[in-house]
């Protein structure tokens, strides 16, 4: 059936199939679905079940199309943050020597994450020529998430963020990172200078190891299903509702994490093909 725009009902039917199109289409420009890796940037969670499921692929959160252009407003301001630094004399790094991201791995390859770049200070600030500071760029919008950054600091106010950069720091030997963190709503700029934890980034890889390398479920962080953190927790249906899981390798109790990021299936004795992996065989029994 034709459209006609001399019709205000038409014009907003139009408006709504415009809008239904581009969000279908964001979700399939940003959705990657599950994350093949324990990210370095997930660690700062507190509840290690949720880790421990995600990694496991027991049930990946849906976004919809509004939700993931806002992931990406913060990737997308990367280049931006990176033009005002050299632009004001820093000298930064966004790859190393082999032209690749700079990026921190372990647990056989089922840990890790990437750095959004290094930095060095221009003389005129009158710092130790051999610092180096470590970036970490993100967006918020107005409110306490973005007024407490600059009132309480990272460690307190980011404290997912804080872990993230004390992990990338103690891998890479820098004990301060520059943060920067814009307002999306007016684009101010709040910067820190985040001393590092590097006793926090050792916990923190050892929390992945544990986690990655667990053949059993670890601990909730609470046993009340109404505590805020579980009410809104996307795993809350599996945790405490006997909900079934995601049908794949990953979420099966066949399935172990082995090294080069490999995963071995006990019941058919082998490595599991990486292309198999999302579907699983008739033999599945979830974790």
């Amino acid at each position: 059936m034709t459209l006609n725009l001399s019709n205000k009902a038409d014009r907003e039917a139009l408006e709504k199939l415009i809008a239904n199109d581009v969000d279908a289409y964001c979700r399939q420009l940003y959705e990657n679905g599950h994350r093949n890796h324990l990210g370095a940037s997930e660690l700062g969670e507190e509840c290690w079940r949720k880790l421990w499921y995600g990694f496991r692929w027991v049930k990946q959160e849906i976004f919809d199309g509004r939700m993931l252009r806002l992931f990406n407003v913060g990737h997308s301001a990367e280049p931006r943050f990176i033009t005002y630094l050299r632009g004001i004399g820093f000298e930064v790094r966004e790859f190393g020597e082999d032209g690749k991201q700079f990026r921190i791995s372990g647990a056989q390859g089922h840990y890790g994450g990437s750095l959004d770049g290094m930095c060095k200070a221009p003389e005129r600030y009158m710092l130790d020529t051999a610092l180096v500071l470590l970036n970490e760029y993100k967006t918020n919008g107005t409110g306490p998430g973005y007024a407490k950054v600059a009132t309480e600091g990272v460690a307190k106010a980011k404290p997912k963020h804080y872990a993230q950069m004390s992990q990338y720091g103690k891998h890479y030997g820098l004990k301060y990172g520059l943060y920067m963190i814009e307002n999306k709503n007016d684009s101010d700029i709040t910067f820190k200078i985040v001393e590092l934890d590097w006793n926090l980034g050792a916990q923190l890889e050892k929390k992945a190891k544990d986690i990655i390398f667990s053949k059993e479920p670890p601990p909730r962080i609470s046993e009340n299903p109404a505590m805020y953190s579980c009410k809104w927790c996307d795993k809350k249906g599996i945790c405490f509702d006997g909900e079934q899981p995601e049908k794949n390798c990953r979420s099966c109790r066949n399935a172990s994490p082995v090294a080069d990021a490999q995963w071995h299936c006990s019941l058919h004795n082998g490595i599991i093909p990486s292309d198999f992996i999302k579907q699983g065989c008739d033999q599945w029994l979830p974790i």
